[in-house]
């Protein structure tokens, strides 16, 4: 390990190492499968109809490269500040305070879609109750959980998670014993209704590609946790390879039998299409079981996201790079000074959903997001072609490598600008691009402004 790579694990010291492999494993599921699989994808169903499917399956190439990358680096630095360490240590300063600084940004945005599609969710059970009364119970309860020692949210992490994961099985299972019941049960598989399979041809598979992509963001939470694991050596590379094997299974098959049961034209995001899957066919209760499980993803999801946007904003404290409070943690080791923040996201979303309702915010929320997380990645896999470069100029050895990875971080970042442009064309989140100039501008300046701070500081 190089000088520069010791220095920064070493100001990071302080948070426990507590985490399993296992609980690694499903908080890196959590943050996936989250409002991207059972609220955005009918929006995604919109825009591409049943060929959805391989928007999912080209989301998941994609973060493949990603994990790949991460993978090899996380082994040889494992710290909370993760990927913006790697752009700070492989690419240069301003990479990894420019990186840290919108992620944390677009993960507070995630949180105020997530608060707003749990709100959504809880229409189905009290209609005459303004979603914003949820928020802000829901808030309370997951700052709280983040407020605590880092053991206590891995083991409330795991279990919601599990929730999910059981769900979506128990989902395929009854959902592809109706598909092969159909008559029974009353219903046509809709896979070549209404225009058939690609109903907008492959313009509307690529459109759907951004929202895919979406579903796939929090995998690199893997290598947020490899700060707080016990063993990073081991357990990073063992959870994200089943962490992605997972989660292409679960996407894409529980997408295909959706769509099989859910006509592409009654999708939208007023309501989650697994709910509507079971609505059309009749089982009320299970409808209603399936809208429980949509709102655990949900709140898992923004636990998830809270536990990143505190760990991103204490790297950038221990960088200084940010206020020194955020760099100080509470005694059950957590950096309680960050977590405060975190609540801007929440009351963001509050806001929105007040003020233009919750169908127009969550899409609103979900452009600007959306920039943060592409931009995030295509800065990871930067970070990986710099770090292979400089290991093999060095001649050092690896601890964890994959064969090809350089060519998969190459194909990856090609394949992320495309999906970037394209938010230009995509109806409903064209806010994305001009979003996201705006928020890498505020941020540019505030590095400036760090700069001329901390060389004060010096003299």
């Amino acid at each position: 390990m190089v000088e520069k790579e010791k220095s920064i694990m070493e100001r990071e010291a302080g948070l426990q190492r507590k985490l399993t492999s296992g609980q690694m494993l499903m908080i890196s599921i959590g943050s996936a499968i989250g409002t991207g699989l059972f609220l955005g994808s009918g929006f995604a169903v919109g825009l591409a109809g049943p060929g959805v499917v391989f928007s999912y399956m080209i989301g998941a190439f994609i973060a493949l490269t990603v994990m790949i990358a991460l993978s090899e680096m996380s082994v040889e630095m494992p710290s909370a500040g993760s990927f913006g360490n790697f752009a700070e240590t492989y690419i240069n300063d301003y990479a990894g305070f420019i990186v840290r600084w919108v992620y944390w940004f677009a993960q507070i945005i995630a949180i105020g879609g997530e608060m707003v599609a749990a709100g959504i969710y809880m229409q189905l059970w009290f209609p005459g109750v303004t979603p914003v009364v949820w928020i802000g119970i829901f808030a309370l309860l997951l700052l709280s959980v983040n407020a605590i020692a880092v053991k206590a949210f891995g083991t409330f992490e795991y279990w919601f998670s599990m929730i999910k994961v059981v769900t979506i099985i128990v989902f395929i299972i009854l959902g592809g014993f109706v598909l092969l019941s159909a008559t029974r049960f009353g219903i046509t598989p809709a896979y070549t209704a209404f225009g058939g399979f690609f109903p907008h041809g492959f313009k509307g598979v690529w459109l759907a590609t951004v929202v895919a992509l979406f579903s796939y963001i929090g995998v690199e939470v893997v290598a947020v946790t490899a700060g707080e694991s016990s063993d990073p050596g081991k357990s990073v590379p063992r959870a994200m390879r089943g962490m992605v094997v997972r989660l292409v299974l679960f996407y894409v098959i529980s997408l295909f039998i959706m769509v099989g049961m859910v006509p592409w034209t009654q999708a939208g995001v007023s309501e989650s299409p697994f709910v509507t899957a079971f609505g059309l066919i009749g089982i009320p209760f299970a409808a209603a079981l399936m809208n429980f499980v949509v709102l655990t993803a949900a709140l898992s999801s923004s636990n998830t996201d809270i536990y990143l946007t505190i760990r991103m904003l204490f790297s950038l404290s221990r960088a200084k790079r940010a206020p020194d409070a955020f760099g100080k943690l509470n005694r059950f080791k957590v950096p309680f000074n960050a977590l405060i923040i975190a609540a801007i996201g929440i009351a963001f979303s509050i806001y929105l959903d007040y003020s233009f309702g919750a169908t127009s915010a969550y899409l609103d929320l979900f452009g600007i997001a959306v920039f943060g997380a592409i931009f995030t990645w295509i800065i990871i896999l930067i970070s990986h072609l710099s770090f292979r470069r400089r290991r093999a100029s060095q001649g050092a050895k690896l601890q964890y490598h994959i064969k090809g990875a350089p060519v998969f971080s190459v194909i990856g970042i090609g394949l992320l600008v495309s999906v970037l442009i394209s938010t230009w064309f995509t109806p409903g989140i064209q806010i994305t691009i001009p979003s996201g100039v705006v928020t890498v501008i505020f941020f540019s300046i505030a590095y400036l402004y760090y700069l001329r701070t901390g060389k004060k500081n010096e003299q």
